[in-house]
């Protein structure tokens, strides 16, 4: 079997990259890859790419006060089910040049433990690792005395450090890092979007290290590592679970499942509903909660097409991304024995996609929204126009010219209203966004009581799973199928 290698890019200064130095040595292993650490500059990644984010130390500066509240449940909901020592640190974020040179100062061999104890400095122990006597202090505790000599005269900080450090950081953004953390799969074979064969592959973020894993898997099996099937037996598995497959016997559940057509991530979420349905049977109830997403922008501050308002390079990653969930929800339905219709997804030529009608529609006549999704979103039609839409519902078996009459009459624009009046309420900043409530069996409408946060991100899918069979904060997630077959992250 082939020996995969992997890449893993990092700044100190992050707190996503943090949580991915603490996965990604078990994920190594698992795999039998090859790990090479990169430390990287953050900041100049954000500069070089043009970045808005960062632009003021922080990821998280452009984001609207709702999506920071949001992100940073999402955030400390991570650190939880991952097991992650963390204390805010007292000034963030601090200058890391400094230690990431010290970093390519040292040999290959000290740098993984070097980089845990600085990283245990900033995230942990809150201290100002830019200060020469805190880093002098670090790098004794880590490897001994021996460094301690070139940080006090300033030798660590030579022209060949110098030199690497800016060589990882922009070979990083050539390869396509638009932040950290990322990990480079040399020897993945991908075909990109303008039909070129192409070698070597980067993922970003901590919250992507199951494509990874997927990927190395395949080419450790003789596969080109992006056949996702050829080296995972269970894709599922790969993501980290708190374990739990079924809903504790007594209770039932409902999931709400807040969307607008307009959003190809809330087209992922939606086309996973049928298989969360499979998995917890009638014991689960799955409420649509369909609303105006562009309403709710402005009303919370966030941009009208927030996919536009990013870098270039992030907005190419972001299609990247979408592909490759595109790909995987389609292999974990080929390891089901495609019980669902395959994924057949397609970019909007027309886009934003104008979307009021088809919201209302779906009020009228719920089952509408499987042949609406598939007209935005796989056979690439102008859901803006009235006449494709009812020409859709007609295909789809219904009385297209009466359902677009209702959708129009004042009772349906008024409920339509409300939906995204509720949807500021509840506090979303996007879709798709799950909320979880649950109840004993029996019991009457009023004893929905809500169970844990708000989550919203099709690609928090895992969350929502074990939310439905009662995660609600305790339980540590792992990574190989739950109780029995399961290893540390």
């Amino acid at each position: 079997m082939a020996r995969p290698s992997i890449e893993f890019y990092y700044d100190i200064s992050c707190p996503f990259a943090y949580i991915a130095s603490r996965r990604i040595e078990a994920l190594a292993t698992r795999t039998n890859a090859r790990l090479s650490w990169r430390p990287v500059l953050l900041g100049a990644i954000y500069r070089a790419t043009a970045a808005p984010q960062g632009a003021a130390g922080s990821a998280s500066d452009v984001f609207n006060p709702t999506k920071k509240t949001i992100s940073s449940q999402s955030f400390r909901r991570t650190l939880r089910r991952l097991d992650i020592p963390y204390n805010e640190p007292p000034k963030h974020p601090i200058k890391t040049t400094a230690p990431l040179r010290l970093l390519y100062f040292v040999s290959e061999d000290q740098r993984p433990k070097l980089t845990h104890a600085l990283f245990k400095a900033y995230w942990v122990d809150g201290q100002d690792v830019s200060n020469r006597a805190v880093l002098a202090n670090v790098a004794r505790q880590a490897l001994g005395s021996d460094v301690v000599k070139a940080i006090e005269d300033g030798s660590f900080e030579g022209d060949k450090q110098r030199r690497e450090l800016e060589k990882s950081t922009d070979l990083a953004v050539e390869r396509g890092a638009p932040g950290v953390p990322g990990f480079w799969v040399p020897d993945e074979k991908w075909v990109d979007k303008s039909g070129e064969s192409t070698t070597g592959r980067l993922y970003w973020g901590q919250d992507r290290m199951h494509f990874v894993e997927a990927a190395l898997n395949s080419l450790r099996s003789g596969g080109d590592g992006h056949d996702l099937q050829s080296g995972s037996k269970d894709l599922l598995s790969l993501i980290p679970r708190c374990g739990g497959k079924n809903i504790p016997k007594g209770e039932e559940v409902k999931l709400q499942f807040w969307y607008d057509f307009s959003s190809p991530w809330a087209y992922l979420g939606w086309t996973q509903l049928a298989r969360l349905q499979r998995q917890f049977g009638q014991s689960l109830q799955i409420e649509m909660k369909p609303f105006l997403l562009g309403i709710l922008f402005r009303q919370i501050g966030a941009p009208d097409t927030p996919g536009s308002a990013v870098s270039k390079q992030r907005q190419t990653y972001n299609r990247h991304d979408h592909m490759d969930w595109v790909r995987f929800w389609n292999a974990v339905n080929a390891q089901a024995g495609n019980l669902d219709k395959n994924i057949e997804f397609h970019w909007a030529d027309k886009f934003p996609i104008r979307t009021p009608t088809l919201l209302r529609a779906a009020l009228i006549e719920p089952r509408l929204v499987e042949p609406l999704y598939r007209g935005c979103w796989e056979r690439n039609l102008d859901m803006s126009s009235d006449d494709v839409v009812q020409k859709v519902i007609d295909e789809a078996g219904y009385d297209g010219a009466d359902i677009l009459k209702r959708s129009n009459g004042p009772e349906c624009k008024a409920e339509l209203r409300a939906r995204t009046a509720e949807a500021k309420e509840a506090g979303l900043c996007g879709v798709p966004s799950y909320r979880v409530f649950r109840r004993k069996q029996g019991q009457g409408e009023d004893a929905w009581k809500m169970s844990g946060e708000l989550v919203w991100g099709q690609d928090e899918i895992a969350v929502v799973e074990d939310m439905i069979a009662g995660w609600e904060g305790e339980g540590i997630a792992e990574v190989g199928g739950g109780k029995g077959g399961a290893s540390k992250l």
